[in-house]
């Protein structure tokens, strides 16, 4: 099974290297001959992206809080930082999903009435996540209110409630199914989380992965379910950005993409290797210092 899972995993980095160069060629028939003058002009976007992705798949609050600000500082519209963002972060969360889903395999025997919830909780949550995804998409535009105020506010409040939580003894997670009301506050999250993914690039892991520790779960199933609903968000947010507004800056992915995939690689074995606590603490402090850069650049 290792021997398998690391195929799977070769094979993704792979394909990463051929989409990659395969935007590129799409991009200019000559990115090649460019490359030393691309290098120097955007190989900083690779360093970017290894720390966005290796922040974001520890603790599963989403990359886009680095890339988003980031990217608007050096240049690009919000409309190309969104879209730039979600494209990034389809490599990097979804080789941060794999190395999870090495840690599920790994603790299995040890934890199975953690990792026993996993794919029902992502069954329940992702179709109420993608219809608010694809609803704010294509149907609602940015809200006269400020997105970034709101869920910078929202991410204090949370941030500092699991800070406090911290200490919870989660160590084999709960044992009981969750509850009819629980499931439709599941669903309400997860809607939510897909329209502010849609709006910000980020959102629907930071809400999943709070709302699941509040419910009783252990932090690292909660932040696999958090990694792995990502990855498949902006997958599926990514096709809008390409067809429709054609905001994705290729150059930027070229190298930043890379970078988050390694990243994504590192971040479950970092995460394992701090603990439930530590890694509960890492995760409120990251989620308050990302509330704080999104309120830094939304006043």
């Amino acid at each position: 099974m290792a021997r398998l899972l690391f195929d799977y995993r070769s094979a993704y980095f792979l394909i990463t290297l051929i989409l990659v160069y395969s935007f590129a060629v799409g991009w200019d028939n000559n990115a090649h001959l460019k490359l030393p003058s691309l290098v120097e002009d955007y190989g900083h976007f690779f360093f970017i992206g290894l720390i966005a992705a290796i922040i974001a798949n520890s603790t599963g609050a989403g990359g886009g809080i680095v890339f988003f600000p980031a990217f608007v500082t050096l240049g690009l519209t919000t409309q190309q930082a969104l879209a730039t963002s979600l494209a990034i972060q389809c490599f990097g969360m979804t080789a941060g999903s794999l190395g999870w889903l090495r840690v599920r395999r790994l603790e299995a025997s040890g934890y199975h009435i953690q990792w026993r919830w996993l794919w029902r909780v992502l069954a329940i949550a992702l179709p109420a996540n993608l219809a608010g995804l694809w609803l704010a998409q294509w149907a609602l535009p940015a809200p006269a209110f400020s997105v970034h105020v709101f869920f910078s506010v929202f991410s204090l409040i949370v941030g500092f409630a699991v800070l406090l939580r911290r200490q919870a003894d989660q160590q084999h997670g709960r044992w009981q199914a969750l509850s009819t009301n629980e499931c439709y506050w599941l669903l309400v999250m997860c809607f939510i989380g897909g329209i502010v993914t849609a709006w910000l690039s980020i959102g629907i892991g930071e809400i999943l992965a709070v709302v699941l520790i509040f419910l009783g779960f252990r932090t690292n199933m909660a932040i696999a379910a958090a990694v792995m609903i990502s990855a498949i968000t902006v997958i599926c947010a990514v096709p809008y950005h390409v067809w429709i507004s054609g905001a994705v800056v290729v150059e930027v992915l070229m190298f930043a993409a890379p970078g988050a995939v390694i990243g994504g690689t590192l971040a479950s074995v970092l995460a394992v290797k701090l603990g439930a606590s530590r890694l509960k603490t890492a995760m409120a402090l990251w989620i308050i210092i990302s509330a704080l850069i999104y309120l830094a650049i939304s006043i």
